[in-house]
């Protein structure tokens, strides 16, 4: 496993920053991103807003030497209601390990709990496999009708406590392998080993929720921020979910400025190019992100 963390740096104001990132953290950090400036989400006239829940969240960030510890508590009257939970509160701990902390530009040791607004779509996965097989699957509008039918992913899921919560927009399409898209990103300065939070999406041609096949980033750790593409095959296609993090624990700050690099990367990769707005997904407009996807061509 290669270190790709910067130097340590003598001055206090990376420390400072990070701990500034860490208390404005959004909910996209944590598969709360349908949630846009006015606290409603983003995605209200597409979304099964039967699946709406509101409520509140608490997030515990412990840094450590030896580790980062997330614990995240969301709490909403909602779960009650649906499924009788008493008392109605999802949980949830991931781990970031930290193999040379004298080199990652992190305090040696802190804790820090953070309150926000809980606005998100949330279901068990059986809801999430009716509502997907009664809505047709995916609602992809292609500029090439023929591909309308394909089984892409819209969005990617985050797992928390027996459900599953829409994360992130898909906003990158390929009819090439996960490796074949890798495989450009890693010969342009990107590696595919990558620590991060492990994702899923939900393939129409199975009806089951799939974690990533592969993921590819500009940084291992990405401590400090980084571009970061997951990316899932069903049935020869690549879907994938770009985005921009920031310093850990990471939360998305962009869609648009990732798929926008990765087009450029493919633009000016022999045999490849990168059509913007290829495809209209139909999945929000949350951050920059515009609902359409970029589709990687190999020819």
């Amino acid at each position: 496993m290669t270190d790709d963390s910067p130097d340590r740096r003598s001055s206090d104001g990376t420390r400072r920053q990070f701990l500034q990132s860490i208390g404005a953290v959004s909910a996209g950090a944590f598969g709360l991103s349908l949630v846009s400036g006015e606290g409603r989400a983003a995605s209200d006239s597409t979304g099964p807003e039967k699946f709406r829940v509101t409520g509140r969240e608490i997030v515990q960030t412990k840094i450590r030497p030896e580790e980062v510890t997330v614990r995240t508590k969301k709490i909403s009257s909602d779960l009650k209601k649906r499924y009788g939970l008493t008392p109605p509160v999802l949980t949830k701990t991931e781990t970031f390990q930290r193999p040379k902390p004298e080199a990652d530009d992190l305090p040696e040791r802190d804790t820090r709990t953070d309150k926000r607004k809980w606005d998100t779509y949330y279901a068990k996965p059986d809801e999430w496999k009716d509502y997907h097989q009664r809505s047709g699957g995916v609602s992809i509008q292609s500029k090439d009708p023929a591909e309308e039918d394909h089984p892409y992913g819209i969005w990617d899921y985050e797992a928390v406590d027996g459900g599953y919560e829409t994360s992130a927009p898909m906003n990158v399409i390929s009819e090439q392998s996960t490796g074949d898209v890798a495989g450009v990103l890693t010969s342009n300065g990107w590696t595919d080993i990558v620590i991060q939070y492990n994702r899923y999406a939900y393939n129409s041609a199975t009806n089951r929720f799939e974690q990533q096949d592969k993921s590819v980033a500009t940084g291992t750790f990405g401590f400090l921020g980084r571009n970061h593409l997951k990316m899932w095959e069903f049935e020869g296609y690549v879907s994938g979910s770009a985005h921009t993090d920031s310093a850990v624990p990471h939360e998305a700050t962009a869609f648009e400025d990732a798929e926008q690099a990765i087009e450029d990367i493919f633009d000016n990769a022999s045999g490849w190019y990168g059509y913007k707005d290829y495809y209209q997904m139909d999945n929000g407009y949350q951050l920059d992100h515009d609902s359409e996807a970029t589709k990687l061509i190999k020819y």
